[in-house]
């Protein structure tokens, strides 16, 4: 019997070619979003918002968190520059001084309620975790590990990271890390780093969970199912986005001095 198997190889890759589009088609179907407000923000720096509908911006060192009623102020000069403002729990709202390797946590009222500055570990970022810790990577040691606020007992966690860490989050449970070469990873408390593979290319990224992102690449934003290895445009009208926040199924863009916000349905 005579088996043409350039035959079959064709039909395979008719099949195949015919199931991604389906399924391509299937998976960008399932990302609905909609356009519901603009804001005027005449900040220089959007840092994202809380469960309870707060703004938290930056102008020079000044941290602004607002909301329709109210507007609070922190400033501290003798830590230097803002390098990152961590707004999951409003009620400690994280505050990271990279230039003085220091972190200042403040309240709901924005008063101080915890100033730190470290002397045995140097700081690339901190990150929320659970049971008053933070997550933390150590340049010194290369490596991730947890402090924690009560006793500012310092755990190391992993073997040496040696590639370098282009951005970080966190969910309290799990760190997540992309690195210089966009491989995805996480690790838990114990230690244990899962390889969750390749992201595509970016210029700027939010995690909206861990298996979900969004990212900005040559002006235009996309969705990206790490579980599906599948990117989704998401045509929106605003260019030169400056950065963006995602929470609650609300996608917030901050560019030219306003807060364009846009329902996001997966």
């Amino acid at each position: 019997m005579f088996i043409c198997y350039f035959c079959v190889n064709i039909n395979f890759m008719r099949i195949l070619f015919v199931f991604l589009l389906v399924s391509y088609g299937s998976f960008a179907q399932n990302v609905d979003f909609e356009k519901v407000g603009v804001k005027s923000a005449k900040y220089d720096f959007f840092w994202g918002n809380d469960i309870s509908g707060n703004n938290y911006f930056a102008t020079s060192n000044n941290l602004y968190k607002i909301n329709e009623k109210d507007t609070l102020n922190y400033t501290n000069n003798k830590f230097g520059k803002i390098t990152g403002v961590e707004t999951f729990n409003m009620l400690q709202t994280l505050v990271f001084y990279k230039q003085n390797n220091a972190f200042v946590l403040l309240d709901a009222q924005f008063n101080e309620i915890n100033t730190t500055i470290f002397s045995e570990i140097n700081c690339e970022f901190l990150k929320p975790a659970s049971q008053n810790e933070l997550w933390f990577y150590d340049s010194l040691s290369q490596q991730l590990g947890l402090v924690n606020l009560n006793s500012n007992r310092i755990k190391l966690l992993s073997n040496p990271i040696n590639k370098t860490i282009k951005h970080a989050h966190s969910d309290y449970s799990y760190l997540y890390w992309i690195d210089i070469e966009n491989e995805l990873f996480s690790i838990n408390k114990f230690g244990k780093i899962v390889s969750l593979g390749k992201v595509p290319p970016f210029e700027r990224v939010i995690f909206s969970d861990k298996s979900d992102l969004f990212y900005v690449f040559e002006d235009k934003l996309y969705y990206y199912s790490v579980e599906n290895q599948m990117s989704v445009n998401i045509a929106i009208d605003e260019k030169m986005i400056e950065n963006f926040f995602y929470k609650d199924g609300i996608l917030s863009i901050f560019t030219n001095y306003q807060i364009s916000t846009y329902k996001i349905k997966k």
